[in-house]
């Protein structure tokens, strides 16, 4: 299923024909001198995970970003999800957090689980938007090229007493 956001962007479903893209992106959104870029094999090993779905970002022909999620009985994960820098701050993030809010609801997804850099404030400040929060920090989780490290914080986001209006606002 194809998505539309209000300025044409389009939202297609991951497929095993976007590894490369996949890898392209991943590159071009976490290429801060700490981050490891993804494989195209490691995006493969994500892909054929049971359970995993993802979704793609288009703007006119060039991919802008994408989500990986994975939901296991009622419980999903956001697995990994990004802008490319250019395109930041213009609402591509929060389209793919209310497409993935609506498949984790016609799955029966109760409860939506992530974890990010703790660093990473603007992410946090999305994530908090839609209703996630912190339930744990994990030290030293995410190794950095050059031997640094940097603590994880996990969120939860309960979806069962959520519903996320038409702007993506989360509501009790």
């Amino acid at each position: 299923m194809m998505h539309e956001s209000s300025d044409a962007v389009r939202v297609l479903p991951v497929t095993a024909f976007d590894l490369g893209v996949l890898a392209e992106l991943h590159a071009a959104i976490f290429k801060a001198p700490w981050d490891q870029p993804w494989s195209v094999q490691s995006f493969a090993e994500i892909l054929a995970m049971p359970g995993v779905q993802g979704w793609l970002m288009i703007s006119g022909e060039t991919p802008i970003g994408f989500m990986l999620a994975r939901f296991t009985l009622d419980e999903g994960e956001i697995l990994l999800t990004g802008i490319v820098p250019q395109e930041r701050r213009r609402g591509h993030a929060a389209h793919l957090m209310r497409i993935l809010f609506d498949h984790a609801r016609a799955a029966g997804i109760a409860s939506m689980f992530l974890e990010h850099a703790a660093g990473n404030e603007a992410a946090g400040a999305l994530y908090g938007r839609f209703g996630f929060s912190p339930i744990g920090r994990r030290r030293a989780y995410y190794e950095r090229r050059g031997g640094g490290r940097e603590d994880a914080i996990t969120l939860r986001c309960d979806l069962s007493v959520r519903d996320i209006d038409r702007q993506g606002v989360p509501h009790k």
